[in-house]
């Protein structure tokens, strides 16, 4: 055994070989909020020249960047998905997929009537642990649950299948929801027939739905927020145009991200609703009002009446309620908490959590409607009309 242990000790060292994946990216940004856009910083120097400047905006970030390049880092090129001109080819074949980053080349759609919705709608994820509908006259759904992953076929062949599956009222209004993970949201754009599903939808007597939310990093190229931007477009055009009421979802990182938005929902009139997602970056404490005042100079800036369906900042819903003319919260959070069994509770007007244990097997239904009816308050249950709107409707 010892000449065995000394043999080791004296052998030449060797490399193992590691189970982790290998690193696909040569560094990492320590400080994401180095990167947010900040209008008054000055243009980086590299975005001068650039022949996308014009719908780009240019770059105004605290971190040290000549221009987006920047953060072009991966260790191969050419396996890399982002939107970069640095593996050329595969960005001509995403500007040939979406027709180039103009938003106002999307096709219109018909304009159909906007429904009606109440202030605070619950998102019901599935039926486990439930025996009956939720007193909601309106619920939230995923998109994603519609159709099967592998094929894309639509999961339910009638309203009937759809409520019995969710357990939900008959009458119920149903509002799906697109904002989930990217690899949801490429599940969907990569669907062979995108249209025949949608008509599917509309059979089901859908009352809206919202666009998936493709990601704009900040730690990407500029060109990779640019073709997410045009896909999300398209996603709204496509709907909408097999007669699915649809939100658009303004998912922004500069100040020129937000005016393009603008620029389409002036040339697009038939857009009643657009939508927002406050639950991860966009919800950040030191980020949040840049958002917020954005989404209120969106409402402002249109010059018609445009309706907002929320996820997420349920602090700032009353200040977006000031600047349009309907705001439906998507309350993500009772469902999730009663699962856990925990029941919402105003404690001097704050929200709170208290741990609330069930009998074993006993359903849930009683603590999801109280949950419900808590988070009713919090956002007041109400919405506001629209009157005239000032530049100070917005929190400053």
């Amino acid at each position: 055994m010892r000449r065995l242990l000394e043999s080791i000790l004296l052998a030449e060292p060797q490399m193992s070989k590691s189970n982790n994946r290998p690193p696909t990216e040569r560094f990492h940004f320590p400080n994401s909020a180095s990167l947010w856009h900040d209008q008054s910083r000055t243009e980086s120097l590299g975005c001068h020249e650039c022949h996308f400047k014009d719908q780009c905006g240019g770059l105004r970030v605290e971190a040290a960047a000549f221009d987006c390049l920047t953060y072009c880092r991966c260790l191969d090129k050419d396996t890399c998905d982002n939107i970069c001109p640095r593996n050329a080819e595969h960005l001509v074949a995403r500007l040939r997929e979406i027709g180039g980053f103009d938003l106002l080349s999307v096709a219109g759609a018909p304009h159909i009537p906007a429904p009606t919705l109440v202030p605070t709608i619950p998102l019901i994820y599935h039926s486990s642990a439930r025996t009956r509908a939720p007193e909601s006259s309106v619920v939230a759904l995923s998109l994603y649950e519609f159709f099967n992953k592998r094929d894309g076929i639509l999961r339910f062949g009638s309203r009937r299948a759809l409520v019995d599956r969710f357990k939900l009222a008959p009458d119920v209004r149903i509002v799906l929801t697109g904002t989930d993970h990217d690899p949801l949201l490429e599940r969907w754009w990569s669907l062979a027939d995108r249209r025949t599903l949608i008509r599917g939808l509309r059979e089901l007597d859908i009352s809206l739905i919202t666009t998936p939310n493709y990601s704009l990093f900040d730690d990407l190229p500029r060109l990779d927020n640019l073709y997410n931007m045009k896909r999300i477009a398209l996603v709204w055009s496509e709907f909408q145009r097999e007669g699915l009421p649809c939100a658009l979802h303004l998912n922004a990182r500069t100040d020129r991200d937000w005016d393009r938005w603008i620029e389409f929902l002036k040339s697009r009139t038939e857009i009643d609703w657009v939508a927002f997602e406050f639950g991860t970056g966009a919800g950040a404490k030191s980020r949040i009002h840049w958002h917020v005042e954005h989404l209120c100079d969106v409402a402002r800036k249109v010059r018609r009446p445009l309706r907002l369906v929320v996820r997420g900042g349920l602090n700032v819903i009353h200040s977006l309620r000031d600047s349009y003319e309907h705001v439906s919260f998507i309350d993500t959070t009772s469902f999730i908490k009663a699962q856990k069994r925990q029941r919402a509770l105003l404690n001097n007007n704050k929200l709170d959590w208290e741990k609330s244990p069930t009998p074993i097997g006993a359903p849930i239904d009683d603590l999801l409607d109280a949950n419900i009816e808590v988070i009713i308050a919090v956002t007041g249950g109400f919405s506001k009309p629209k009157a005239a709107i000032s530049e100070a409707a917005c929190l400053a």
